[in-house]
């Protein structure tokens, strides 16, 4: 039977939109298509809680391969990829974890596959021992390298285990080729050496970062290259340089709306709403946003997210009445796990307004609606966040 590919995702992630729009569509994958049984989940349905309870996230989009005879996840893969870098991630998928008898390069190529097999069921240690032992094995020059590097950064992150986050991001980054890998171990080992107060792996991560996101070559996703320029823009405002930031934030701006002038489709030029949302925030400008998510809204109109990031640039620019009616919108369509963060926006209106009974009765709602979901652990975190603001205010 052939293995099962399920792509994992949620309608407010802009990298699941950005692969759905950009990967998952190319047309080079097409050699796969028999390969593999292609399916995609809505996290955020209810009716697709028993499996998300299943095969648990704590990222999206998570990409599985899944054995149909036994049911046991062989991939867990939490990022995106181009359409070249998800051909060869599927590779190793289904490459055999006891190979590695022939030489270091299979050596290492059998450790990734064996840490890959590990991480998909639920053991991070070995998942760990695994990728640290393909990384120490694989060449410089191995095809798989890169994303062995990602793999031990992204548990290391995921561990909160920040120094060794940022050291293992340091030394390797600047010698990965320029992929969604490296931009990858750029954006968390960024975080990490930043939570680890490392500033000399923090130095060394930005220099890469910042050549890599003014880069116009073709060779990042859009949402990649946003992610750097994101990170780079919080890492300036956190040193105090207000100025840098701003010039990073009006590059990110300009680089977002070319690509989205060029987008082929609706969908590719929705999916950078968020970024170009985030850019605009960053430059101290919301109103830039509201035209293009009108605009998304009626290209759109069972969708909740543009009228939930438009209720969000309303009450940055405090016009009330058009965030709640804007929110009222939002509310009528979410469904899952986002209805909290849907809700908290509700609340956020009220508080604006100085209503007290309001932003309770809109926190009551969101947790009410948490109810009805199996929530990852940042979402349980989202929650319990409510649950201590509300208990502040009664």
């Amino acid at each position: 039977a052939k293995p099962l590919f399920v792509d994992a995702w949620a309608p407010w992630c802009h990298s699941c939109q950005s692969l759905r729009a950009h990967v998952l569509t190319d047309r080079t994958l097409t050699p796969l298509a028999d390969d593999f049984v292609w399916l995609s989940v809505d996290t955020e349905k209810d009716v697709n809680a028993a499996w998300v309870a299943r095969y648990p996230h704590s990222a999206l989009p998570t990409l599985w391969v899944i054995d149909p005879a036994t049911e046991r996840p062989i991939l867990k893969w939490a990022g995106t990829a181009t359409a070249s870098e998800l051909r060869e991630l599927l590779a190793v998928a289904v490459a055999d974890a006891r190979a590695g008898s022939d030489g270091a390069a299979s050596q290492a190529t059998a450790a990734f596959v064996r840490g890959n097999h590990a991480l998909a069921a639920g053991d991070a240690d070995t998942a760990e021992k695994e990728h640290r032992a393909a990384l120490a094995a694989a060449a410089k020059d191995h095809p798989h390298r890169a994303r062995m590097a990602e793999a031990l950064v992204t548990q290391l992150a995921l561990r909160k285990r920040a120094d060794a986050c940022a050291e293992v991001a340091a030394s390797e980054a600047a010698e990965l080729p320029v992929s969604t890998s490296r931009a990858s171990v750029l954006v968390m080992g960024i975080g990490c050496a930043h939570d680890a107060k490392r500033t000399r792996e923090l130095e060394r991560l930005v220099d890469v970062a910042l050549r890599d996101a003014q880069a116009r070559d073709g060779r990042l996703l859009a949402d990649d290259r946003s992610a750097l320029y994101e990170e780079l823009v919080a890492t300036k405002k956190e040193s105090g340089d207000e100025a840098g930031a701003k010039r990073l934030a009006q590059e990110w701006a300009a680089f977002l709306e070319g690509e989205a002038a060029r987008a082929v489709t609706n969908e590719a030029r929705a999916a950078l709403d968020p970024l170009r949302l985030g850019a605009y925030l960053a430059l101290g400008e919301p109103a830039r946003a509201l035209a293009m998510l009108e605009k998304s809204e009626q290209d759109f109109p069972e969708d909740y997210n543009p009228p939930a990031r438009l209720g969000r640039v309303y009450l940055e620019l405090h016009r009330l009445d058009e965030a709640d009616r804007a929110a009222d919108r939002a509310v009528a369509r979410v469904y899952g796990p986002r209805a909290m963060r849907v809700f908290a926006l509700k609340a956020d209106i009220a508080k604006a307004r100085g209503d007290r009974a309001g932003e309770v009765k809109a926190l009551e709602e969101a947790l009410a609606r948490s109810e009805r979901s199996v929530l990852t652990e940042g979402q349980k975190a989202i929650r319990d966040g409510l649950v201590k603001r509300l208990a502040a205010l009664r």
